[in-house]
């Protein structure tokens, strides 16, 4: 039996790790992900963070370091865990999710 090794993250086209701040209210105009690994350090309640492009296997990983809860967004179209196009995960304060695309607009989110 041949095994595929696990790959961790996408190209790092933005860069491996970086912080940032959440902002807006809605996908539209969510702060776009800075890097593959994000730690949110600035932000108000329920501002958003949206994803990168995520081929198939892809990965990328939001921590919320704020004391209140963000949203983080698929991007246009796009289904976390198989729930309507376009809604966010609710990521609460001071915890983190993964997010892999398993093809099309799915990505599942590990919280």
């Amino acid at each position: 039996m041949s095994t595929i090794p696990l790959q961790r993250l996408r190209s790092n086209t933005k860069g491996p790790y970086a912080t940032m701040t959440a902002a807006g209210t809605t996908q539209a105009d969510a702060a776009e992900m800075t890097a593959d690994e994000v730690l949110v350090t600035s932000g108000a309640e329920d501002s958003g963070v949206l994803l990168p492009t995520l081929n198939t296997r892809d990965e990328c990983i939001v921590c919320n370091g704020l004391n209140v809860t963000i949203k983080v967004y698929p991007r246009s179209g796009g289904q976390l865990n198989n729930s309507t196009a376009n809604l966010p995960l609710i990521l609460a304060a001071f915890s983190a999710a993964r997010f892999r695309a398993v093809g099309g607009v799915h990505v599942l989110a590990f919280v």
